[in-house]
């Protein structure tokens, strides 16, 4: 559109860092989350208790719905645009606008609940302070994934991931200050977490400054026409999506808070966080290949599309699989680690929860071609079936006898969402291979095989374990060893099947050659410099 392009005398952006390049930064820097995740997992259930860290969950839960309900895809839209047009900051100022205008509604919704008749209705049993303070972290929980973004599609990841290490790494320590100080609470959690969030997202506006010299916010009314009309025929289609997206998984944690409280909510809130911890490693990459997904559909080249699925969702993949399987086989310790004998019942669901981050990595990667087609009506349809079906099983699962349910609790939503999850990501999946080049059924085994695979790994590493520290089946010690073995195995199974995980053994010969010729190099330049 006319009225939106960059002035031809705009600066040639410097050329972005390879994907490898920003694979790596991306990862490096959730590599360096891992400590304040870990502190935070095993510090936050032990401090609070199962009640108070389920309020604050379902809380936080239910306005990062509503803030995901806001954005109803815009936020995606602006990913894809400013992926293709970098130095066009009338794009970014026009977002900006968007922003101001979740940060208001969100704030008006969580001073609503203050009400007590609208706080008991959906917030049961949570203390109605919660309610605008869990507004402000929803809005900041997505800002900091707004940002994050533009750092990604400005080519900026890697400055932008150190400094996110950085902040996460101050505030793991902050956290443990509070905990030794007995000061951690819901409400300097609360305030612990504005402070990680809000240093993030400062960063990453101070490091993308440098992209525009000259930054004008002014919009004229053309501007704001043209970019209103472009947000509006992507993300239209979207807002059933979001809404229905919002309506559903905030009905099926207040169904749980409503038929089992506020205990049963906190050992599915640490099924859930126990899940996103295996999902870190593979959530590094999701947003690179829709980078580049975005970039290949903008030049019309849908074999490439193609080839960035086949070459990186088997990995991909098989990375999540390989922690996933390892939480589900290990999942007695890691709950006593987290949550202690308080949460023991959270067995079950951190079992079941620990296979969602498989299908969440083909998930992911199957939606992006979707959104980096603009095909959005599509992801509306599937949208709709995903969240009936996923209430009546809620509602079977979570219900009581009475009214018609299993009354399952944490366990039930569990399985629901582990249920829908790989269901509609193969869909999702078979319906991506009818746009672009990609074998679905081939895909579909290799999920089949390689969580078996794992599956069986892990389970010999257990036993292996126990037989090493002489039969004994708990502690950290056990748990190592049993880590290294399933490690070694895990090696053993990519050197003798490289296929499975969508590489070959001509491949893997030639990552170990660079990465034994980068080594070699910074030795010599070691040497020289000693020299």
């Amino acid at each position: 559109m006319s009225d939106t392009t960059p002035p031809a005398s705009s600066p040639s952006p410097p050329a972005p860092p390879s994907l490898a390049r920003r694979y790596m930064g991306k990862l490096a820097a959730n590599i360096a989350t891992v400590p304040m995740y870990l502190i935070m997992e095993a510090v936050l259930p032990r401090a609070l208790g199962p009640q108070a860290y389920g309020n604050f969950n379902f809380a936080t839960s239910v306005f990062t719905q509503f803030t995901g309900f806001l954005d109803m895809g815009t936020s995606t839209c602006f990913y894809n645009a400013l992926s293709r047009r970098q130095q066009e900051f009338r794009l970014v100022a026009f977002y900006g606008r968007i922003c101001c205008l979740v940060l208001l509604i969100t704030l008006c919704g969580g001073c609503l609940l203050l009400v007590p008749q609208a706080g008991d209705l959906l917030l049961p049993g949570v203390p109605a302070w919660y309610a605008p303070l869990a507004a402000v972290y929803g809005f900041l929980l997505w800002g900091t994934r707004v940002v994050r973004s533009m750092n990604d599609a400005l080519g900026l990841t890697v400055p932008g991931e150190l400094l996110r290490s950085a902040v996460n790494l101050l505030g793991a320590a902050l956290l443990l200050a509070l905990f030794a100080l007995d000061r951690l609470n819901p409400g300097t959690l609360f305030g612990l977490q504005y402070f990680i969030m809000g240093g993030s997202i400062a960063g990453c506006l101070a490091i993308m400054r440098r992209s525009w010299p000259h930054p004008d916010f002014a919009l004229n009314r053309a501007q704001r026409r043209a970019y209103t009309r472009e947000f509006t025929d992507y993300s239209a289609p979207l807002f059933v999506q979001a809404l229905l997206s919002a309506l559903a998984l905030c009905a099926e944690r207040w169904m749980l808070q409503w038929f089992d409280g506020s205990v049963q909510q906190g050992y599915f809130a640490l099924s859930q966080r126990v899940s996103m911890a295996c999902f870190m490693f593979v959530s590094a990459m999701t947003p690179l290949v829709m980078r580049e997904l975005a970039i290949a559909w903008g030049q019309g080249d849908r074999l490439l599309m193609g080839r960035l699925l086949t070459r990186f969702a088997p990995p991909l993949f098989g990375i999540a699989a390989w922690f996933s399987c390892f939480t589900l086989v290990e999942a007695r310790t890691l709950v006593g680690l987290f949550g202690g004998s308080e949460f023991a019942a959270a067995l079950v669901p951190v079992q079941i929860m620990a296979l969602y981050p498989a299908h969440q990595a083909y998930g992911q990667l199957a939606s992006s071609v979707f959104h980096a087609t603009g095909k959005t009506k599509i992801l509306r349809n599937l949208a709709f079936v995903e969240h009936l079906c996923g209430l009546g099983l809620a509602w079977l699962f979570m219900a009581p006898a009475r009214h018609f349910g299993l009354g399952l609790g944490a366990t039930g939503l569990a399985l629901k969402t582990v249920i829908t999850q790989a269901l509609m990501v193969n869909l999702l999946l078979y319906l991506a291979s009818r746009m672009i080049p990609l074998r679905f059924f081939t895909n579909v085994l290799l999920q089949a095989l390689i969580l078996g695979a794992f599956l069986a790994l892990a389970q010999t590493s257990s036993l292996l374990a126990s037989w090493l520290c002489n039969g004994s089946g708990e502690g950290v010690g056990r748990f190592l060893t049993s880590g290294a073995c399933y490690s070694a195995l895990s090696i053993g199974l990519i050197l003798i099947c490289p296929a499975l995980f969508g590489c070959s053994r001509q491949t893997l010969r030639e990552l170990a050659a660079r990465a034994f010729s980068r080594w070699r190099g910074r030795r010599q330049e070691g040497r020289q410099g000693r020299a």
